[in-house]
């Protein structure tokens, strides 16, 4: 089963990415975080094993994510996919992607290799031991990683009695790190099948710097990946001590880079300087 997430989604193209997984799947979720609910959602509640849910505000991603999941525990689902409203999936994803669970029988959840829209290239996975959190790019094969995005990841739904559902306090951003971490502390692994590519984009564009590009995003959303990134490197017991003081020193360029490089720069001083003070202060939650 198959659990869109929506806010304000741009319909045409989230119906070309349900179009696409549509005969993948045995039933659709389309849990919509829209205040107020979109209505233009309507039209997919006409179609057979589609199910709207409509919860009139944005309670977050993680919320309505374990709204979706629930769901899917109910109807027994065996595996759950995850997807935001913009990634379209090639045919035979859901075939292709569950091979990665022949991988190990410890194997908990599944993630594609993904091409970043915005960016214009290939994304990358993370060494799943490295605490400098080494980047590494597979043009093939199945490879354990330390964590996966939200977008296109399959979940083994047993696991999830001993795993957890996902965090719902962080709202939104590292919400699926969160949640991979947890799962490998637990002793089970992710996998990344570099055999599967999807399009998906990451923030609201980018800056280049010198050699690199740097995903931008809103003042409000940097707030919550700058505050959630703090909470978890001081606080999460789901890395090691060292593993955690090296993403702390990581979050400290996100405070760093994110006012210089993007407009208006108060605006965004101001949303990462308050998204720290309430990392730091375990206050989470959405930002009121």
């Amino acid at each position: 089963m198959a659990i869109y997430v929506t806010y304000n989604p741009d319909i045409e193209l989230l119906a070309k990415s349900i179009e696409s997984i549509y005969h993948q799947v045995d039933k659709i979720y389309v849990v919509d975080n829209t205040p107020g609910g979109c209505k233009e959602l309507e039209r997919f509640a006409k179609l057979e094993n589609i199910e709207v849910i409509y919860l009139l505000d944005n309670f977050g991603i993680a919320y309505a994510q374990n709204v979706g999941i629930k769901k899917a525990l109910e109807e027994g689902a065996d595996y759950i996919m995850l997807s935001d409203q913009d990634t379209v999936y090639p045919e035979n994803y859901i075939k292709e992607m569950l091979k990665g669970f022949s991988y190990d029988e410890k194997v908990a959840a599944v993630a594609p290799r993904f091409v970043d829209i915005n960016k214009g290239a290939d994304s990358f996975f993370i060494r799943p031991d490295s605490c400098l959190f080494k980047k590494f790019y597979p043009k093939d094969g199945l490879h354990e990683i330390m964590f996966a995005i939200a977008s296109g990841k399959i979940i083994k739904s047993e696991l999830l009695k001993d795993i957890g559902l996902m965090m719902e306090e962080l709202f939104i951003d590292w919400v699926d790190v969160e949640w991979c971490l947890r799962a490998r502390k637990k002793g089970y692994k992710i996998i990344g099948n570099a055999d599967v590519i999807i399009y998906h984009g990451h923030g609201s564009g980018f800056k280049k710097v010198l050699f690199r590009k740097i995903t931008l995003k809103s003042p409000l959303r940097q707030y919550y990946y700058v505050r959630n990134a703090f909470y978890l490197g001081l606080y999460s017991n789901n890395l090691s001590f060292v593993c955690r003081l090296v993403h702390l020193l990581k979050s400290i360029r996100y405070m760093i880079a994110y006012p210089l490089l993007a407009k208006p720069h108060l605006t965004n001083l101001k949303y990462c300087l308050l998204g720290f003070w309430h990392g730091i202060t375990k206050r989470l939650g959405r930002l009121e």
